[in-house]
């Protein structure tokens, strides 16, 4: 059984994480995409209706004197349905965030009473939080996100110094970090957002580099194999229009290279929902450390069962 309560080192919070997915991986997933497939599956039809119109019309006057022209037509004459399927998609997108986001807090949580959590639990677990998670995301926007910005801002001016690009990378993961050990501390406990954002700042500054440096690992570690998995199709898609050109430059078809752009968005947006769950479950590992470290649990469960076996 994967053990959530436990004093870990740096490597310690790394190495879990992977163990996390090696013993329990299959489950997880399962009803990962059970709970948030159909939301997933239909932001991806939306993500392919939107994008092929896109490069329908981008695409249909290729190679034409006035092309510009009718591209500036073709999207003005479709303005309305742009905008109409825009705002479904955000909407989609902001649902499925929240969503993806919780699943692996209570996911952890009701591994704290079994091992191999059911569906039915999942989800009646997230019904019951489903305000809480709510309340999270809106008061987000005037917290971390306004910290977020200016933090963001006054590193990116400093980019333009050596200092500014690991200091990026810093800030990043601190608030990062800081923001899931918040949630954690808000979905989990009977505490109200601020106690929680504390709650979630204490944590972090206990092991700040610690904390931060793994949560900055696992970062270039989504991004990598995002960035690899989800160009495939992208680099395919203009190796195919290079040498096409080449052949007959008068007579280039772009439809395959539409495809290869139609499946790199659809296949990044995917890869960009379940590898966050790597992420989340590293926070998750790096949250039940923290709660070791400070009321040492596992010690007082094995005190309670010698108590018990006593008897």
């Amino acid at each position: 059984m994967f053990q959530l309560y436990k004093q870990r080192s740096f490597s310690d919070l790394i190495n879990d994480t992977f163990l996390f997915f090696k013993s329990t991986g299959k489950n997880y997933f399962r009803n990962y995409f059970i709970i948030n497939g159909g939301i997933l599956l239909i932001l991806i039809l939306l993500i392919y209706i939107v994008s092929k119109v896109f490069f329908d019309g981008l695409f249909s006057s290729f190679g034409t004197p006035n092309a510009v022209q009718i591209v500036e037509d073709y999207f003005s004459d479709n303005l309305g349905y742009f905008i109409a399927t825009s705002i479904v998609t955000g909407i989609v997108i902001i649902l499925l965030t929240m969503l993806s986001y919780s699943f692996p807090v209570i996911y952890l949580k009701l591994m704290e009473t079994n091992e191999k959590p059911e569906t039915s639990q999942i989800a009646a677990a997230l019904k019951a939080k489903a305000g809480k998670i709510i309340i999270f995301a809106l008061l987000s926007l005037v917290t971390f996100i306004p910290i977020a910005a200016i933090c963001t801002a006054i590193c990116t001016i400093l980019v333009f110094v050596l200092i500014g690009i690991p200091l990026f990378i810093i800030v990043v993961a601190a608030l990062t970090c800081w923001i899931f050990l918040s949630f954690f501390d808000y979905l989990n406990n009977d505490t109200d957002y601020f106690t929680a954002m504390g709650n979630g700042y204490r944590m972090l500054m206990n092991k700040f580099w610690h904390y931060t440096g793994v949560t900055a690992i696992f970062f270039l570690i989504v991004y990598i194999v995002h960035s690899i998995i989800s160009f495939i199709p992208y680099f395919i898609g203009m190796f195919s229009m290079f040498t096409e050109r080449i052949n007959d430059s008068e007579n280039m078809d772009l439809s395959f290279f539409g495809i290869m752009m139609l499946i790199t968005i659809i296949l990044s947006v995917l890869l960009s929902f379940v590898l966050t769950n790597l992420t989340i479950i590293n926070q998750g590992i790096i949250y039940y450390s923290s709660l070791e470290n400070q009321q040492n649990t596992t010690l007082h469960s094995d005190i309670d069962q010698i108590g018990t076996d006593s008897e």
